[in-house]
């Protein structure tokens, strides 16, 4: 017998959808706003979330929450399950040309938080849509500031984890690094992330004079080596990058560099790994110190971002929902990578899953994530929705309060 839901959801096409979601997302690509000036976006997310009959609230500083409610017998005992959504861009120029390039010059949405949005913002419209059959409540949390890292405990001081309660998180994201497909991790499924400043106090002479100064660029070239030699070198139980991505000394041409300023980060996806390498590489800077005569001062997180964990029965329920939309395109995979996410500390609150859509571009060269010419297929748009409402749509009554 045919249930009233089970003939509701067969009439839904997701496919239906995607018009919208490539519009919203190429809008959204088109407009990108840097972390934490998300205004415009989240004027937007906030009208589109009130068309929808919701009653959005702007959380914190550009964030956005609105509750798409199960139905009224059961809201008051049934679960709520939070989904997040980034709303950031990053201060990259973008390089491709396309009809919905980046307005916004030096800024681009080089991390896919364009789809994210859409799917987003579509997804809501479904639940909206299909309410009736939600066994669960549903917080939309569209978060500023994912980047930097500042939106999610800003979020987390706003109380969006409460109010009502949330017993499971659910995040998500794009890559282009395999065909179309959804990958999820059982356990960690994200590194350890520590941030890296350096400062290199030295000494400024006319180089005439070099012998008496001491010079800050050279002992931050040997810190970059250092770095290398580490990454060469040591043997840890998983992945890990020690990476310095910025350098920034020198006054003029012809005086010796009297102060340097290295930022960088340290990754590792076991924390085991992570105290290893940072014991190492505090080691080395003093051993460079004393070659150099200069001073410095490190500043490497002791307490990095922690890994995702993704929660088992969650991982269980998102590879049955997810063979169900993209059959052995939906894969568990045990590779971890060294990419991080503040979101972490979401999960620390909640259940939480993270589930991962592929979107590579067939017959292209793919550009990775953060370079001025990533993008991703946009076919990958309404299977992923149809995932996230499926998921939500199979969280049944064994959760009940």
């Amino acid at each position: 017998m045919v249930s009233h839901r089970d003939k509701r959801m067969n009439e839904l096409s997701y496919q239906s959808y995607q018009e919208e979601l490539v519009r919203l997302r190429r809008h959204f690509h088109t407009w990108p706003e840097v972390s934490m000036e998300e205004k415009e976006t989240a004027k937007y997310v906030f009208e589109y979330m009130k068309n929808l009959g919701l009653e959005p609230q702007m959380t914190g500083e550009n964030g956005v929450v609105a509750m798409v409610w199960a139905p009224e017998a059961i809201r008051e005992k049934c679960h709520t399950v939070a989904v997040r959504s980034e709303m950031d861009a990053l201060p990259i120029q973008e390089t491709r040309e396309v009809p919905w390039k980046s307005k916004n010059q030096g800024v681009m949405h080089a991390c896919g938080h364009d789809g994210i949005l859409a799917a987003g913002l579509v997804l809501a419209k479904i639940c909206v849509r299909y309410q009736k059959d939600l066994p669960v409540n549903v917080k939309f949390i569209f978060q500023p500031g994912e980047e930097n890292g500042q939106g999610t405990q800003m979020m987390l001081d706003a109380g969006v984890m409460e109010n009502p309660h949330v017993d499971e998180f659910v995040m998500y994201h794009y890559v282009n690094d395999a065909p179309l497909g959804m990958e999820l991790h059982r356990g960690a499924s994200t590194a350890a992330i520590g941030s890296v400043i350096l400062k290199i106090q030295g000494k400024s002479v006319h180089w005439c004079s070099a012998q008496h100064g001491k010079d800050s660029i050279r002992a931050g070239a040997k810190i970059i080596e250092a770095a290398y030699e580490i990454n060469e070198s040591y043997q840890g139980k998983g992945s890990f990058i020690v990476g310095i991505g910025m350098f920034q000394s020198g006054t003029a041409k012809n005086v010796v560099a009297q102060e340097a300023v290295l930022s960088g980060t340290l990754r590792a996806c076991y924390l085991e790994d992570y105290e290893k390498l940072r014991t190492l590489f505090l080691e080395k800077l003093a051993v460079i110190e004393k070659e150099t005569g200069t001073k410095i001062e490190a500043e490497i997180d002791e307490e990095p971002i922690p890994p995702i964990i993704n929660d088992d029965e969650l991982v269980d329920l998102g590879l049955h929902t997810g063979k169900e939309i993209w059959g052995d395109d939906c894969r568990l995979v045990t590779q971890l990578y060294l990419s991080g996410d503040s979101a972490a500390y979401y999960f620390r609150r909640a259940r939480g899953i993270f589930m991962v859509f592929t979107a590579e571009k067939p017959k292209e060269e793919n550009y990775p994530l953060h370079n001025g010419q990533f993008d991703f297929s946009e076919d990958v748009l309404w299977k992923s929705v149809a995932s996230l409402h499926q998921f939500i749509l199979n969280m049944n009554n064994q959760w009940e309060r």
